[in-house]
C-alpha cells in the first residue's frame, strides 16, 4: 500500500508540475519588466503591459462577446444534443448510426474549409457579422463534443429508469425532468464545460463569420503571439483563462441547480 501510495503521490506531483509551470511562465510574461538571458526570473516587474492591454478599444467588448457567445453555444448545443442523443444512443441500425457518424465531421474535416463554405451560406442568410451568426458557427463545431459525452451518458444510463417511470404513469416531459435529468447532471455538466471551452477558444470560425464586427479575446490574442509579444500575450491569455474558469463555474452552478429528482405521484 505504501509503494501504491509513493508511485500515486509522484504521479499527481508530475501532473501539478506540468499544470503549474506553463501558469508560471504566463505569469513571469505578463508581469516582465526586464528579463535578459541567462536569467531564469525576470529580473524587474511592471504592471505596464496591463496598462496596455486596459487601453486597448476592444478589450471589455472582447471579454463580453467571449463569455456570451461561449454561455450561447453551450445553451444551444445541450439543446440539440440531448434529445439527438438519447435517440442515438439506443439505435443499432446502421443507416441511423451513419446519421450519427455525420455529426462528427467538424471534427474530421479542416476548420477553414469548413468556415469559409459556410460563410457563403450565412451571407445569404444576412447572418454573417452578427452576434447570431458567430453563434450559430460555434454550435455547429462545439455540438459533436457535446454529443460524445451525452451518447456515453445516455448508454450508461440505459433505459431501465426511464420504463419504470412510464411504468408507474409518469409522463415524457415529468420522467424527463424527474428521473433523466438529474440521472444526466454529472454528463450535462461535463458537456457543458467542454462546449464553453471550446467555443470560447475559437478562432478562424470567429473571425469569418464575425466579418470583424465581433471581436473575442482569441481574436485579440493571437496577433499577439504571432508576432512575437510574448508579454502582452501572456497577458491576454491568463484573462482569456480567468474568464473560461468564471465560465465554467457558472455552468456547474446552473446545472448543479436542477433537482436530483423525486418520486413520482
Amino acid at each position: 500500500m505504501k509503494i501504491k501510495k509513493r508511485i500515486s503521490f509522484i504521479f499527481l506531483g508530475v501532473i501539478a508540475l506540468l499544470i503549474t509551470l506553463p501558469l508560471s511562465l504566463l505569469f513571469f510574461w505578463s508581469f516582465n519588466g526586464k528579463w535578459m538571458y541567462p536569467a531564469v526570473f525576470p529580473e524587474q516587474y511592471t504592471l505596464k503591459i496591463f496598462r496596455q492591454m486596459l487601453q486597448e478599444p476592444n478589450f471589455l467588448s472582447a471579454i463580453l462577446n467571449t463569455v456570451l457567445i461561449g454561455m450561447g453555444a453551450t445553451i444551444g448545443s445541450l439543446l440539440i444534443a440531448l434529445p439527438a442523443a438519447r435517440y442515438f444512443a439506443f439505435q443499432k441500425k446502421w443507416s441511423q448510426r451513419f446519421v450519427e457518424i455525420l455529426i462528427y465531421l467538424p471534427l474530421i474535416l479542416p476548420v477553414i474549409a469548413i468556415t469559409t463554405a459556410s460563410q457563403i451560406l450565412f451571407l445569404k442568410f444576412h447572418l454573417t457579422g452578427s452576434f447570431s451568426g458567430v453563434v450559430l458557427i460555434h454550435i455547429y463545431f462545439c455540438l459533436p463534443y457535446a454529443m460524445q459525452i451525452l451518447l456515453e451518458s445516455y448508454r450508461k444510463m440505459g433505459e431501465e429508469y426511464s420504463a419504470t417511470a412510464y411504468t408507474l404513469g409518469a409522463g415524457s416531459l415529468r420522467t424527463f425532468y424527474l428521473v433523466t435529468l438529474p440521472l444526466l447532471r454529472p454528463g450535462i455538466i461535463t458537456s457543458a464545460s467542454l462546449v464553453f471551452i471550446v467555443s470560447c477558444s475559437q478562432y478562424l470560425p470567429t473571425f469569418f463569420i464575425g466579418g470583424g464586427r465581433i471581436i473575442t479575446l482569441p481574436l485579440l490574442l493571437l496577433p499577439y503571439a504571432n508576432n512575437g509579444r510574448l508579454g502582452i500575450a501572456s497577458a491576454y491569455s491568463l484573462i482569456f483563462l480567468g474568464c473560461t474558469l468564471i465560465g465554467v463555474f457558472m455552468l456547474k452552478m446552473m446545472i448543479g441547480g436542477i433537482s436530483h429528482g423525486s418520486k413520482c405521484s
